[in-house]
């Protein structure tokens, strides 16, 4: 069969390796639903050869039932002028005709030839299956934790045997069970009807056999080792009531560890950290709590996948136990936070547990063929009465690794009567922000943007919001992640909106150029943001292209449906769009084509170093040439002197904003 020229073929060579080299299964289709292009891992999950499935309809490889919605996915993907990569769950088709459920990731891309699809994804099925199984042991885990916990109270065996039977029929389905002490039935549940399929457990305690538990059910495959081994554990429970023996404990310990890591779980860990306290009170010592917050774990996920990760993190708790005292406990909270609890510490102990276990997550890392060099930042709490609450001490902890990871990465922070107090502040800004609109104690300054090829000529404005407090003195940097937590930033941002178009008409009349307004991520995602920016532009008298929306990176990499239509819209109308703070996060660079960004605005940070560190030159060298290929406008942003104007020029960065140029007013 004589196959259409692949459009994958035609383009980068560069690319199609990548694509092949995959770690998982890859099918490329057209915009009219034809197979393109599979890679070896698609041949072998879906059954077929290559040259089977080039040029087919992608329909081939869905079951038919699905392939109506299926292909009306395919068509919305292409509809959208700038279509979402996401990662759902979808069913495939063999060659043979059986099904598997996949983890796929679809998104759109461009070839030479026209824009394709592209479905990457791997065969789930066995680990659906793995975590059916899971459950279904984790509810006969409870079952029998909870049998077990009534037989060590003491439960008449009577009793034990109906609750046991009881709980045997709800976990399996079986029709009947029935629980016999010696050839005696002391206990049954449920009625007597046709049995295909039966089972007798011995209850036994070494060579003594007390009786037996005996389940039924019309189903002939009901019964498999799975079942059989829950039935075994609940006949062991029985056994344990009839001889009053504690023998249960161990399942009902099985229950308080993290399933992954086997590390102790979060009740365990709350036992321990009371335990401790305990100890604490009568030595008159302290109890510690660490707090451990892997940073950046979540790329390694994004970027080798889960079982990596899952592999990763078993690594890491390994390390952290070896890195403890004998004594210590470490818990895994869940994801890659996990916390130490250690016993009878002061202060000094404490932080040098904690920056042993900071050495310890630092160490490189072999995980799946790569080394991994992860930094964890650190916070910890102290108690010292039985009177301390687990959940506070874990939340005086959290709190201390979130001051620790803004201070930068691997550090360590204890939690103190600053962090107190700044909690209790930030409930209070929280309060006197509520009022501050009604109170007209909010006002906008306008820092000027300049023309660094026109002589420092200012082209555009940005609005600044300032709150005029009654109390202490609070600047943005502390009130503005108040307000997004709290949505307040909701109504502020259309107060801003509305009062920047206004006051920024005249500044614009005067010095022509732009206005330029910031955007949370909140208000990025509001369902009316068009038609708040329009009716503030009416209300300003102000025109489209004379105002800029900026945002930052971490709005786009938590990226809706509702974020990009709203982009799209603010871009239809003819509003700029700037990405600020471009260069402090990973996928800056894919935003620029992902996005209808106009301008970008390089970090101060690469600013602040011009003349002292060459490595920051280069890289704003190479974000205004690449700018300046993509056309779009750059803006270096916290210029403080002289040298650092003269160099952003000779780098050719054509605008700059900053305390040099003009002060916020």
């Amino acid at each position: 069969m004589e196959h259409a020229p692949d459009p994958l073929k035609t383009g980068s060579i560069a690319l199609l390796e990548v694509l092949e080299g995959l770690p998982d299964a890859t099918v490329g289709a057209t915009r009219d639903g034809r197979i393109v292009f599979v890679n070896g891992l698609a041949e072998a999950q879906f059954g077929y050869q290559r040259d089977e499935l080039l040029g087919q309809p992608i329909e081939t490889l869905w079951p038919e039932r699905l392939r109506g919605r299926y292909r009306r996915n395919l068509d919305l993907y292409f509809e959208l002028e700038h279509p979402l990569r996401f990662t759902e769950r979808a069913y495939g088709r063999r060659k043979d005709g059986s099904e598997f459920i996949g983890e796929m990731s679809w998104g759109i891309v461009n070839s030479e030839d026209g824009p394709l699809l592209l479905a990457i994804g791997r065969n789930i099925s066995e680990r659906l299956e793995s975590e059916s199984r899971l459950r279904r042991q984790s509810e006969q885990q409870a079952a029998v934790a909870a049998l077990g916990e009534r037989a060590l109270r003491g439960v008449e065996p009577s009793e034990l045997a109906r609750e046991a039977a009881e709980r045997v029929r709800e976990v399996l389905g079986a029709d009947r069970v029935e629980v016999l002490e010696g050839p005696r039935e002391i206990a049954a549940w449920g009625a007597l009807g046709r049995s295909a399929s039966s089972v007798s457990v011995p209850i036994h305690t070494g060579d003594r056999v007390h009786g037996a538990l005996v389940a039924t059910s019309p189903d002939e495959e009901a019964f498999g080792d799975e079942e059989g081994s829950f039935l075994q554990a609940i006949a062991n429970v029985l056994a344990v009531g009839f001889s009053r023996l504690n023998l249960e404990e161990q399942m009902r310990q099985q229950a308080l560890h993290d399933s992954l890591t086997g590390l102790a779980n979060r009740t365990l860990c709350r036992d321990r950290i009371l335990h401790a306290l305990a100890v604490a009170e009568r030595e008159e010592s302290s109890a510690a709590v660490l707090f451990v917050d892997v940073d950046n774990f979540k790329r390694v996920n994004d970027m080798f996948g889960h079982a990596a990760g899952d592999e990763l993190l078993i690594a890491l708790a390994e390390r952290m136990v070896s890195a403890v005292r004998p004594a210590d406990t470490v818990a895994r909270l869940g994801g890659d936070e996990f916390v130490v609890v250690c016993e009878s510490v002061d202060e000094r102990t404490a932080l040098a547990l904690g920056w042993r276990v900071a050495a310890a997550v630092q160490e490189p890392i072999m995980v799946a063929g790569s080394e991994h060099q992860l930094a964890a930042s650190i916070g910890i709490a102290l108690g010292s009465g039985a009177g301390s609450d687990p959940d506070v001490l874990i939340g005086h902890a959290d709190a201390a690794a979130y001051r620790a990871k803004e201070r930068g990465t691997g550090r360590v922070e204890l939690f103190d009567e600053g962090l107190r107090r700044r909690a209790a502040e930030r409930l209070r800004t929280e309060s006197d922000l509520e009022g501050a609109l009604e109170r007209a104690e909010l006002e906008l300054v306008f820092q000027p943007i300049v023309s660094l090829e026109e002589d420092n000529r200012p082209v555009a404005h940005e609005a600044l919001l300032r709150w005029q407090r009654v109390g202490p003195a609070i600047g943005p940097a502390e009130f503005i992640p108040v307000a997004e937590e709290s949505g307040l930033i909701i109504p502020i941002g259309s107060w801003v909106l509305e009062h920047a178009c206004r006051s920024g008409a005249k500044l614009v009349a005067e010095t022509g150029g732009w206005i330029s307004v910031n955007l949370s991520a909140r208000q990025v995602a509001q369902p009316d943001l068009l038609e708040i920016v329009a009716g503030a532009l009416r209300a300003g008298g102000l025109a489209p292209d004379a105002l800029s929306l900026e945002l930052t990176e971490t709005v786009l990499l938590g990226v809706t449906p509702a974020i990009v239509s709203n982009l799209e819209r603010l871009h239809n109308l003819g509003v700029r769009l700037v990405l600020d703070d471009f260069g402090t996060g990973y996928s800056s660079f894919q935003h620029l084509k992902d996005f209808p960004i106009d301008t970008i605005k390089i970090d101060r940070s690469f600013v602040a170093n011009l003349g002292r560190s060459s490595q920051d030159a280069a890289i704003v060298a190479s974000v205004v040439s690449m700018a300046s290929a993509l056309g779009l406008g750059v803006v270096a942003e916290g210029v403080e002197n002289e040298t650092q104007a003269r160099l952003l020029r000779e780098l050719r960065c054509p605008m700059a904003q900053g305390y040099f140029f003009g002060a916020p007013s």
